[in-house]
């Protein structure tokens, strides 16, 4: 008895892959990406110079920080019964940054070049929708979030206050990509990302920093049952059926 239970179960844990797997995952993709960043820092303390006479809290004064550009990569999952929606997550390398002109004497105005770069591992996660604009190949948009967690940093700018970034971010995203199918269910992808933090790097009363990153990634996608991607947006239009 025990051993007809336990190849039931077997047989059953077995099966429910076989069964979920095409019904609810659809593509498993990869991409590299150009990234370009930066950081733009508040301070929200008195320029009067009565309040503030030896500019004890001047720095770092207001401003957005310069473009620094690096890389990404990663690898992702596509999910969903539906010829419209998708569900993507995925797991992402991505180095982010900012070169900054730190002012080093505020009453000469002496400045210094340097950069700040941020090595991240993110959890990204989006909602994404086939919309028809008319073009030769499957169109789409994404929103969604990214979990960062900040592996390593260089923060030779303004360490006094870089230094106490958060670890851990949240950061909304909006997309825009664009299919080519292939042949036997691959697909190569183009998206251009733009990537705001939701929450502070860094906050106090006075001083407040965010970032924003854009993204420009290249792909690829398999996916294993046809109808994947399909789209009818106009019921008399030629249907994309995709893989």
């Amino acid at each position: 008895m025990r051993k007809i239970i336990f190849n039931s179960i077997l047989l059953f844990l077995l099966a429910l892959p076989a069964y979920v797997f095409p019904q609810f995952l659809r593509g498993v993709g990869v991409y590299g990406a150009e990234t370009t960043s930066r950081d733009g820092y508040r301070n929200f303390y008195s320029k009067d110079f009565s309040q503030d006479p030896t500019f004890l809290h001047a720095r770092p004064p207001s401003h957005r920080g310069g473009e620094y550009e690096s890389w990404g990569a990663g690898i992702f999952l596509e999910m969903l019964n539906s010829d419209l929606w998708r569900w993507r997550t995925e797991i992402e390398y991505a180095n982010k940054g900012s070169k900054e002109d730190e002012l080093i004497d505020p009453i000469l105005n002496t400045q210094k070049a340097s950069t700040n770069t941020y090595k991240n591992i993110q959890w990204n996660n989006y909602l994404k929708r086939y919309v028809d604009l008319g073009l030769r190949y499957p169109t789409y948009a994404l929103l969604g979030v990214r979990a960062e967690y900040s592996i390593s940093k260089s923060t030779p700018a303004y360490s006094y206050v870089a230094n106490s970034f958060h670890k851990i971010n949240i950061g909304a995203d909006l997309g825009l990509g664009m299919e080519i199918p292939l042949k036997r269910g691959w697909s190569i992808f183009v998206e251009e990302h733009y990537n705001p933090d939701a929450w502070f790097k860094y906050k106090t009363d006075k001083i407040w920093v965010l970032g924003r990153t854009w993204e420009t990634r290249i792909g690829v996608i398999y996916r294993w049952k046809r109808g994947i991607g399909a789209y009818d947006i106009d019921c008399n239009a030629p249907r994309y059926h995709g893989r």
